[in-house]
């Protein structure tokens, strides 16, 4: 393996914690409609995409929501239950930022405009190279995300490492050959860097500190 120089991290999975049932109950209480119709609705194939490949607006996403689930809110009361889905994984964002020190950290997300709002704050210390679904029109595991995010980061793929909680973006990263981890834990993901020889090893155990895992309880 190369050396290892660039780090493309997932959001959702990863650095944060998607917590769908935060946005469903805040949808429940104001219209009342069950859960299972407020997902059909909200992740509806033919609006949910558009919205995250930014073919419609925020605004035209919110309008055709609240249309179909026949219930009146506020643009801004929209807002706050939608971005109520991002959790932030505070352990995740102090091990990035660790990871900072070592290799050129990047963001590929699928992930629509109101969510950005949120996320751009949360990111700024960590890196400035982001790159949303949204804004480039097409989503993982299109490969032209993952083209176009080498193209214009100027990276290499041999020299880039992609961490993704999902085996399909996993797997159209690697067909490119890229370096990719399929992240399930704080375990695993610090045992792929210990094997790619991003981290010194006399930052390991602070690595593992920082995620509360044990040095005895970590596989070799």
């Amino acid at each position: 393996m190369h050396k290892i120089e660039n780090v493309i991290l997932d959001l959702g999975g990863v650095l944060y914690t998607l917590d769908f049932t935060f946005v469903c109950d805040g949808f429940y209480r104001k219209c009342g409609k069950t859960v299972i119709d407020i997902q059909n609705v909200l992740y509806a194939e033919d609006l949910f995409i558009s919205y995250e490949t930014g073919k419609i607006s925020s605004f035209q996403y919110y309008d055709a929501v609240i249309s179909r689930l026949a219930y009146k809110m506020s643009f801004q009361e929209f807002r706050e239950i939608w971005n109520s889905i991002l959790v932030k994984r505070d352990d995740m964002f102090r091990f990035t930022l660790m990871l900072k020190r070592y290799a050129n950290i990047f963001i590929l997300s699928n992930t629509n405009e109101l969510n950005a709002e949120v996320l751009e704050k949360d990111l700024l210390p960590i890196t400035s190279k982001i790159i949303y679904s949204f804004k480039v029109g097409c989503m993982k595991p299109d490969q032209k995300i993952y083209r176009t995010a080498l193209e214009e980061w100027c990276i290499t793929p041999e020299k880039t490492v992609f961490i993704d909680d999902l085996e399909e973006n996993v797997a159209a990263a690697r067909l490119l050959g890229i370096h990719s981890h399929l992240f399930s834990g704080a375990r695993g993901f610090i045992n792929f860097l210990k094997k790619a020889r991003i981290l010194p090893y006399t930052l390991i155990e602070e690595v593992e500190q920082t995620f509360s895992v044990s040095n005895r309880n970590t596989p070799g």
